[in-house]
């Protein structure tokens, strides 16, 4: 046998010339997605992600807090309880991941915070909701991301270490006030500055409201008058005789926010009416509920075995959240994506939206129909008007931008 070739291959080994095969590298991922429950964070730059990673089961994994040691081999330190094979290698740098994930730590984490409640005069002045504090788990999260990668998936699901607080609602208070029941969300982007001043003061007129067992929720009840004396602001209302200001512009953004925290909530709905033509402010489109003092109202009922507290707050300078506090039963609540269908060139349509509620082994179908006409029988925004007011609907006109 020729000894020759054999001696010269050895030689190209040695001097790095040629190589084996090594691990077969992953291809790149592009917009990977980390999820934890509604929330997600996708990272759009991955390119330097690429490259390898080994995990050796036998170390030790690193303590809380501290910084990732990186080595030759890019990263080290999972626990046997990862049941990784000693040397398993990957074709993805974990070190990598974990910096993109030290980024999203940061808008994660949340402090735990204690509950707090005030009653004076039959309402509640003063709420501190509880709140789980959240803290991410960079180092497992960056270990899941590296396992979905490297099987072909673009997305995988973050750690997070929940810490409960100290104390729960059910000890501030003896009215039945002890968990979130259900949450209620708009958005009022593009408003006026009017329109955004009456939502405000609207706002403040159910903060704090409670509402016992057994009683009717009146949306105007709660709202009362309507005028310059009551703190709001004319807005531009369409009437028989032409367009011109009125009060209150904008307070069915409240109105809209509160039956969709009823709806969520699994309560009868006593009544309810859509707006006479679709209004940007209350997408999707069945689900809002316009009010005129007089003449619409938005009415509901606490069945629940407590009483409810309606705490309404900014989000954000745009959106608009009402969340309902109480005491749960054994109702479960599905709703459904509102569906738009009949929709015309001339912008109308109709819409559904559709709740199952289930209790005591029994199913309760409820489906809420809208009917919105042309906007150019009217304008194009909706506002809220004085009950004094002469208007077919309450509506208001598009504000020029």
């Amino acid at each position: 046998m020729n000894k020759l070739p054999l001696f010269f291959f050895s030689c190209l080994l040695l001097c790095g010339l040629f190589a084996l095969p090594k691990h077969n590298q992953a291809a790149t991922v592009k917009n990977f997605v980390l999820t934890y429950k509604n929330e997600s964070f996708t990272a759009t730059s991955t390119e330097n992600w690429n490259g390898q990673s080994t995990l050796n089961a036998s170390s030790a994994e690193p303590p809380p807090g501290q910084t990732l040691i990186r080595s030759l081999k890019e990263f080290t330190g999972l626990t046997a309880a990862d049941r990784i094979p000693p040397g398993k290698t990957y074709g993805f740098k974990l070190s990598a991941v974990y910096d993109f994930l030290e980024s999203v730590g940061k808008q994660l984490k949340l402090p735990a915070q204690e509950p707090a409640l005030t009653v004076a005069n039959g309402r509640i002045t003063n709420f501190t909701p509880p709140r789980t504090g959240l803290s991410l788990d960079i180092y497992k999260s960056a270990v899941n991301a590296l396992r979905s990668m490297e099987t072909g998936r673009s997305s995988s699901e973050l750690v997070v270490i929940e810490t409960l607080p100290n104390r729960s609602l059910m000890e501030t208070n003896n009215l039945g006030i002890n968990e979130l029941l259900a949450t209620g969300t708009s958005s009022f982007k593009g408003s006026p500055k009017n329109r955004r001043h009456n939502i405000e003061v609207g706002v403040e007129k159910f903060k704090g409201l409670i509402i016992s067992p057994g009683a009717n929720f009146s949306f105007n009840q709660y709202l009362g008058s309507v005028d310059g004396e009551h703190g709001f602001l004319p807005e531009l209302v369409i009437k028989k005789e032409g367009t011109v200001p009125e009060f209150g512009g904008g307070l069915c953004q409240v109105s809209s926010t509160t039956f969709r925290a009823a709806m969520q909530a699994g309560l009868p709905i006593l009544q309810r009416k859509n707006h006479a033509y679709a209004v940007q402010y209350y997408s999707p489109q069945g689900t809002d509920a316009t009010i005129y003092p007089g003449v619409v109202d938005l009415k509901f009922t606490n069945d629940t075995p407590g009483a409810i507290l309606i705490w309404p707050y900014f989000k954000d300078k745009d959106t608009l959240v009402f969340e309902f506090y109480g005491t749960r039963d054994s109702r479960t609540v599905t709703l459904q994506k509102p569906i738009q269908f009949d929709k015309k060139p001339d912008g109308s349509l109709k819409a559904s939206w559709t709740r199952i509620i289930s209790k005591n082994g029994q199913d309760k179908t409820e489906t809420f129909k809208s009917v919105y006409l042309p906007p150019a029988l009217f304008h194009k925004e909706e506002v809220f008007v004085t009950a004094s007011s002469t208007v077919a609907a309450a509506l208001t006109p598009n504000p020029i931008q």
